[in-house]
C-alpha cells in the first residue's frame, strides 16, 4: 500500500512539474529577448544591396509610445514618405495623436542618422497642421524625405541604435555630471525644441508628485485604463503574434519577478493598474534627473515630430554615456485628456512653472540616470510589415 501511494504521489508530482515546465516554455520564461519578435534588433544594419531602403532597418528600432510602432514607410527610388499609422493609436491616452507623432519623429531621427552613415544626404519636409482630437484611423503623411549620394560619415549615435532601450527598472542614486547634461541639452535643443533637466531635490520631488498624481488619474479613468491595457503583452505566443506593446520583460521588474509573473495567471485590470501606480511611485520617479521636452505648441504636428527627433537624439547620446532613460509622460497625457474632455487642468501650468519657461509648453517628460540592471529589448514588427506602396 505504501509503495503504491508513493508511486501515485510521485506520478502526480511529475505531472505538476511537467505542467509547470510546459507553461514555462509556452510563456517564454527562459527566452528573454529571443525569438522572431526580436529579430529586427539583429538585422538593424540591413544590407548594402538594399539601396535607400537600408536605413529603414534602423528607423523601426526607434523609441515610440507603448511600443505601438505607429509608422509606415513608402520608398520610391530616392524618395521616402513617412506616414503616421493612426490605426495604431492609444485612444484616450493620446486623443490628439500627439504622442504618436513623437514616435514618428523618433523614427525619422534614426532614419536620417542611418542614411548619413550609408552615404546619403537627406532633405526632409515635415508636414504641418493642427492635431485634432480623435482623428480617423487612416494613415497621414508626417514627412517626406529625399536622398542624394554623399560621402559616408561615422556617427556614434548611429552605433548606439541597437543598444538604446527604455529602462523602466530602478536607477542608482549617483548624480549625472553637469557637463554630460549640458552636452545632452545642446544636442537635443534647437529653435523649435527646448530640453529642461531638473536635478534640484525639491524640483524633482514636485515633478515626481505630479507624475504619480497623473498616473492615479489615468487608472481612475476606465477608458484610459482600457486603452493602455490593450497594448500589454504577456506570454511568448502573444509577443510573437503581435510583435509590439509592452511585455513583462521590458516592464522594469527584476528577472526573478518577471519569471514568476509569466508562470502565474495574468493580473486583472485593477491589480495591473495598482501595480503600475506603485511602480511609478516607488521606483520610476526616483532618479537623479527628471526632465521635460518643451515646444511652442504641443498640438502642432511639426512640433510633435521635432520633439520626437529631439528625444531620440537625447536617448541615443545618453546611451553612449552609459545612461538609462525612460519616458514618464503621464502629466502631459492628462493635459491632453483634460483638454479633450473640456475639464480644468493644472498639470500644464505645473510643468511650465517647473520649467520656468512661460512661452513654452511641455510635450514630453522623462527620467535619466544610471540603471541598476540593463533594459531588455522590446518586440518589433519586421520592416516588410511597415512598408506600403503609396506615400
Amino acid at each position: 500500500m505504501g509503495t503504491t501511494r508513493r508511486i501515485v504521489i510521485g506520478g502526480a508530482g511529475l505531472a505538476v512539474l511537467g505542467a509547470l515546465g510546459y507553461r514555462a516554455w509556452d510563456r517564454g520564461v527562459f527566452e528573454v529577448g529571443q525569438g522572431p519578435a526580436f529579430k529586427p534588433w539583429e538585422e538593424w544594419r540591413g544590407r548594402g544591396d538594399e539601396g535607400t531602403r537600408q536605413p529603414l532597418h534602423a528607423a523601426i528600432l526607434a523609441a515610440n509610445p507603448h511600443d505601438t510602432q505607429p509608422w509606415l514607410f513608402a520608398a520610391h527610388g530616392a524618395s521616402i514618405a513617412v506616414l503616421a499609422d493612426r490605426a495604431r493609436n492609444l485612444g484616450s491616452f493620446d486623443p490628439f495623436r500627439r504622442e504618436m507623432h513623437l514616435g514618428v519623429g523618433c523614427a525619422i531621427e534614426n532614419l536620417m542618422r542611418a542614411a548619413a552613415v550609408y552615404g546619403y544626404s537627406m532633405n526632409v519636409i515635415v508636414s504641418g497642421g493642427r492635431l485634432e482630437p480623435s482623428p480617423a484611423n487612416t494613415p497621414v503623411r508626417a514627412a517626406h524625405l529625399w536622398l542624394d549620394a554623399a560621402p559616408a560619415i561615422r556617427d556614434p549615435l548611429f552605433e548606439a541604435i541597437p543598444n538604446r532601450h527604455t529602462n523602466r527598472g530602478p536607477y542608482e542614486e549617483r548624480p549625472v555630471a553637469d557637463a554630460d547634461l549640458r552636452k545632452l541639452e545642446a544636442l537635443a535643443s534647437d529653435k523649435e525644441v527646448r530640453v529642461v533637466f531638473l536635478t534640484d531635490a525639491k524640483a524633482r520631488a514636485d515633478m515626481a508628485s505630479m507624475i504619480v498624481e497623473a498616473t492615479g488619474r489615468i487608472i481612475a479613468d476606465p477608458q484610459m485604463s482600457q486603452d493602455s491595457a490593450r497594448w500589454f503583452r504577456t506570454g511568448k505566443r502573444e509577443v510573437n503574434e503581435h510583435r509590439d506593446g509592452i511585455g513583462i520583460d521590458s516592464s522594469g521588474v527584476s528577472r526573478l519577478v518577471a519569471a514568476g509573473a509569466k508562470l502565474l495567471p495574468d493580473l486583472d485590470a485593477a491589480t495591473a493598474d495598482k501595480t503600475w501606480l506603485n511602480m511609478t511611485r516607488d521606483v520610476q520617479t526616483h532618479a537623479p534627473v527628471l526632465g521635460m521636452i518643451l515646444v511652442r505648441d504641443r498640438l502642432e504636428m511639426g512640433s510633435a515630430v521635432a520633439a520626437g527627433r529631439a528625444w531620440q537624439r537625447l536617448h541615443l547620446a545618453a546611451t553612449t554615456m552609459g545612461l538609462a532613460a525612460q519616458p514618464l509622460n503621464q502629466p502631459v497625457e492628462m493635459v491632453d485628456r483634460n483638454q479633450e474632455r473640456g475639464r480644468d487642468d493644472h498639470f500644464a501650468s505645473g510643468l511650465q512653472s517647473l520649467a520656468r519657461a512661460t512661452a513654452w509648453e511641455a510635450t514630453f517628460t522623462f527620467r535619466l540616470g544610471y540603471a541598476k540592471e540593463p533594459a531588455q529589448p522590446s518586440p518589433r514588427r519586421p520592416l516588410d510589415e511597415v512598408m506600403v506602396e503609396q506615400g
